[in-house]
Protein backbone atom coordinates (compact mmCIF):
# COMPACT_ATOMS: atom_id res chain seq x y z
CA UNK A 1 0.00 0.00 0.00
CA UNK A 2 1.19 3.49 -0.91
CA UNK A 3 1.75 6.05 2.06
CA UNK A 4 -0.54 9.26 1.73
CA UNK A 5 2.08 12.38 2.41
CA UNK A 6 0.83 14.76 4.50
CA UNK A 7 1.38 18.17 2.85
CA UNK A 8 -0.36 21.06 4.62
CA UNK A 9 -3.53 20.18 6.44
CA UNK A 10 -4.79 17.42 3.65
CA UNK A 11 -3.56 13.92 2.63
CA UNK A 12 -3.42 14.34 -1.27
CA UNK A 13 -2.89 11.46 -3.34
CA UNK A 14 0.86 11.05 -4.42
CA UNK A 15 0.57 9.98 -7.93
CA UNK A 16 3.94 8.84 -9.64
CA UNK A 17 5.87 9.77 -7.17
CA UNK A 18 5.14 13.42 -7.37
CA UNK A 19 2.81 15.07 -5.22
CA UNK A 20 -0.14 17.25 -5.89
CA UNK A 21 1.05 20.75 -3.62
CA UNK A 22 4.11 22.07 -2.89
CA UNK A 23 6.12 21.60 0.26
CA UNK A 24 6.50 18.68 2.60
CA UNK A 25 5.80 19.46 6.16
CA UNK A 26 8.69 18.37 8.32
CA UNK A 27 8.98 18.41 12.33
CA UNK A 28 12.61 18.36 13.28
CA UNK A 29 13.16 16.66 16.79
CA UNK A 30 16.82 17.51 18.04
CA UNK A 31 19.51 19.96 19.62
CA UNK A 32 18.80 23.70 18.76
CA UNK A 33 22.36 23.64 17.14
CA UNK A 34 21.52 20.98 14.83
CA UNK A 35 17.78 21.64 14.14
CA UNK A 36 19.15 25.13 12.97
CA UNK A 37 21.68 23.81 10.45
CA UNK A 38 19.14 21.01 9.36
CA UNK A 39 16.24 24.08 8.50
CA UNK A 40 19.40 25.66 6.88
CA UNK A 41 20.38 22.93 4.98
CA UNK A 42 16.91 22.18 3.53
CA UNK A 43 15.75 26.02 3.07
CA UNK A 44 12.82 26.46 0.61
CA UNK A 45 12.26 22.79 0.14
CA UNK A 46 10.12 22.08 2.95
CA UNK A 47 7.69 23.70 5.82
CA UNK A 48 9.20 23.33 9.12
CA UNK A 49 6.12 22.68 10.88
CA UNK A 50 7.47 21.95 14.59
CA UNK A 51 10.65 21.75 16.68
CA UNK A 52 10.79 19.48 19.18
CA UNK A 53 13.95 19.20 22.13
CA UNK A 54 12.40 16.05 23.68
CA UNK A 55 10.24 12.89 23.14
CA UNK A 56 7.53 14.60 24.97
CA UNK A 57 7.74 17.53 22.76
CA UNK A 58 7.95 15.88 19.68
CA UNK A 59 5.23 13.50 20.18
CA UNK A 60 2.79 16.23 21.17
CA UNK A 61 3.97 18.56 17.86
CA UNK A 62 3.46 14.94 15.74
CA UNK A 63 -0.02 15.02 16.83
CA UNK A 64 -0.78 18.55 16.10
CA UNK A 65 1.01 19.16 13.41
CA UNK A 66 0.52 16.00 11.52
CA UNK A 67 3.58 16.54 9.40
CA UNK A 68 4.79 14.29 6.52
CA UNK A 69 8.09 13.69 7.75
CA UNK A 70 9.88 13.46 10.94
CA UNK A 71 13.56 13.94 11.60
CA UNK A 72 14.25 12.24 14.93
CA UNK A 73 17.93 12.60 16.35
CA UNK A 74 19.33 9.26 18.09
CA UNK A 75 20.36 11.42 20.97
CA UNK A 76 17.12 12.97 21.17
CA UNK A 77 16.64 13.56 25.32
CA UNK A 78 14.70 10.76 26.64
CA UNK A 79 14.88 7.79 24.34
CA UNK A 80 14.71 8.36 20.66
CA UNK A 81 13.04 5.34 20.07
CA UNK A 82 9.78 6.18 21.94
CA UNK A 83 9.38 9.12 20.25
CA UNK A 84 9.63 7.32 17.16
CA UNK A 85 6.88 5.03 18.49
CA UNK A 86 4.87 8.14 19.46
CA UNK A 87 5.14 10.12 16.62
CA UNK A 88 3.99 6.69 14.65
CA UNK A 89 1.11 6.22 16.43
CA UNK A 90 -0.15 10.20 17.06
CA UNK A 91 0.81 10.89 13.65
CA UNK A 92 0.34 7.27 11.04
CA UNK A 93 0.72 9.17 7.68
CA UNK A 94 4.17 10.48 9.14
CA UNK A 95 7.50 8.90 7.76
CA UNK A 96 9.89 9.06 10.48
CA UNK A 97 13.67 8.56 9.79
CA UNK A 98 16.39 8.32 12.80
CA UNK A 99 19.36 10.18 12.67
CA UNK A 100 21.59 8.27 14.06
CA UNK A 101 25.31 8.99 15.12
CA UNK A 102 26.68 6.31 13.53
CA UNK A 103 26.28 2.97 11.13
CA UNK A 104 24.48 1.26 13.83
CA UNK A 105 22.64 -1.58 12.86
CA UNK A 106 20.77 -2.49 16.14
CA UNK A 107 19.75 1.29 16.51
CA UNK A 108 18.52 0.67 12.76
CA UNK A 109 16.37 -2.45 12.88
CA UNK A 110 15.11 -1.32 16.51
CA UNK A 111 13.55 2.01 14.56
CA UNK A 112 12.71 0.55 12.04
CA UNK A 113 10.27 -2.45 14.09
CA UNK A 114 9.44 1.14 16.29
CA UNK A 115 7.81 2.50 13.02
CA UNK A 116 10.55 4.19 11.36
CA UNK A 117 10.39 4.40 7.54
CA UNK A 118 14.05 5.65 7.09
CA UNK A 119 18.00 6.05 8.96
CA UNK A 120 20.56 8.01 8.12
CA UNK A 121 23.69 7.72 9.91
CA UNK A 122 26.10 10.57 11.89
CA UNK A 123 27.54 13.34 9.92
CA UNK A 124 24.44 14.00 7.34
CA UNK A 125 24.82 16.66 5.15
CA UNK A 126 22.97 19.44 3.17
CA UNK A 127 22.57 17.02 0.35
CA UNK A 128 22.04 13.53 2.39
CA UNK A 129 19.03 15.34 3.84
CA UNK A 130 17.54 16.85 0.79
CA UNK A 131 17.86 13.23 -0.97
CA UNK A 132 15.78 11.94 2.43
CA UNK A 133 12.89 14.43 1.88
CA UNK A 134 12.57 13.88 -2.06
CA UNK A 135 12.53 10.01 -0.60
CA UNK A 136 9.72 10.52 1.43
CA UNK A 137 7.92 12.58 -1.26
CA UNK A 138 8.02 9.65 -3.84
CA UNK A 139 6.78 7.14 -1.06
CA UNK A 140 10.56 5.25 -0.59
CA UNK A 141 12.36 3.84 2.52
CA UNK A 142 15.67 5.54 3.52
CA UNK A 143 18.33 2.75 4.21
CA UNK A 144 21.94 2.67 4.08
CA UNK A 145 23.49 -0.07 0.86
CA UNK A 146 25.21 -1.21 4.01
CA UNK A 147 22.63 -1.93 6.00
CA UNK A 148 20.26 -3.19 2.96
CA UNK A 149 21.71 -7.16 3.96
CA UNK A 150 20.83 -6.45 8.06
CA UNK A 151 17.62 -5.63 6.89
CA UNK A 152 17.14 -8.67 5.08
CA UNK A 153 18.23 -11.18 7.53
CA UNK A 154 16.64 -9.44 10.09
CA UNK A 155 13.22 -10.32 7.67
CA UNK A 156 14.50 -13.42 7.26
CA UNK A 157 14.92 -14.28 10.90
CA UNK A 158 11.22 -12.71 12.03
CA UNK A 159 10.16 -15.47 9.31
CA UNK A 160 10.80 -17.90 11.35
CA UNK A 161 7.93 -16.65 13.16
CA UNK A 162 5.75 -19.31 10.56
CA UNK A 163 7.65 -22.39 11.74
CA UNK A 164 5.98 -21.95 15.25
CA UNK A 165 8.86 -20.06 16.75
CA UNK A 166 7.98 -17.39 19.73
CA UNK A 167 8.82 -13.93 19.31
CA UNK A 168 11.92 -14.18 21.68
CA UNK A 169 13.07 -17.08 19.30
CA UNK A 170 12.44 -15.39 16.13
CA UNK A 171 14.66 -12.70 17.72
CA UNK A 172 17.59 -14.66 18.77
CA UNK A 173 17.36 -16.55 15.13
CA UNK A 174 17.85 -13.01 13.22
CA UNK A 175 20.57 -11.78 15.74
CA UNK A 176 22.33 -15.44 15.00
CA UNK A 177 21.82 -14.85 10.93
CA UNK A 178 23.41 -11.39 11.51
CA UNK A 179 26.59 -13.58 12.37
CA UNK A 180 25.96 -12.43 16.72
CA UNK A 181 28.00 -14.37 19.34
CA UNK A 182 26.05 -15.59 22.19
CA UNK A 183 27.17 -12.90 24.69
CA UNK A 184 26.14 -10.07 22.12
CA UNK A 185 22.64 -11.64 22.11
CA UNK A 186 22.57 -11.89 25.71
CA UNK A 187 23.70 -8.52 26.20
CA UNK A 188 21.39 -7.12 23.08
CA UNK A 189 18.35 -8.67 24.61
CA UNK A 190 19.08 -8.33 28.39
CA UNK A 191 19.05 -11.98 28.91
CA UNK A 192 21.70 -14.37 30.30
CA UNK A 193 23.93 -16.23 28.27
CA UNK A 194 22.64 -19.61 29.31
CA UNK A 195 19.11 -18.60 28.33
CA UNK A 196 20.21 -17.54 24.61
CA UNK A 197 21.92 -21.25 24.59
CA UNK A 198 18.70 -22.93 25.64
CA UNK A 199 16.84 -21.20 22.88
CA UNK A 200 19.63 -21.72 20.38
CA UNK A 201 18.52 -25.59 21.39
CA UNK A 202 14.87 -25.21 20.56
CA UNK A 203 15.47 -23.21 17.35
CA UNK A 204 17.56 -26.25 16.08
CA UNK A 205 15.00 -28.58 17.30
CA UNK A 206 12.29 -26.56 15.86
CA UNK A 207 13.97 -26.06 12.44
CA UNK A 208 15.43 -29.22 12.28
CA UNK A 209 18.41 -28.29 11.66
CA UNK A 210 21.67 -30.02 12.35
CA UNK A 211 23.29 -27.87 14.64
CA UNK A 212 23.96 -23.58 15.81
CA UNK A 213 26.16 -23.72 12.48
CA UNK A 214 23.25 -24.61 10.44
CA UNK A 215 21.35 -21.52 11.71
CA UNK A 216 23.90 -18.99 10.91
CA UNK A 217 24.59 -17.54 7.39
CA UNK A 218 27.60 -19.02 5.12
CA UNK A 219 29.07 -15.17 5.45
CA UNK A 220 29.54 -15.80 8.85
CA UNK A 221 31.97 -17.45 11.05
CA UNK A 222 31.23 -19.42 14.26
CA UNK A 223 30.25 -17.31 17.34
CA UNK A 224 31.27 -18.05 20.61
Amino acid sequence: MRRHLIYGRERPQVLGGTALTERLRVLIADRLATRRGIRLALGDEVEVCGEADSVEQAIRLAKREQPALGLVAADLGGDPLRAVRGIHRASPGTAVVLLGNEMDVELFLDSARAGAVGYLPGGCNADQLRRVVRAVAANEAVVPRSMVLELMLELRGASGAGDGLTGREAQVLGLLRRGRSTAEIAQRLGIAPVTVRRHISELVHKLGVDGRAALMPSRSGSAA
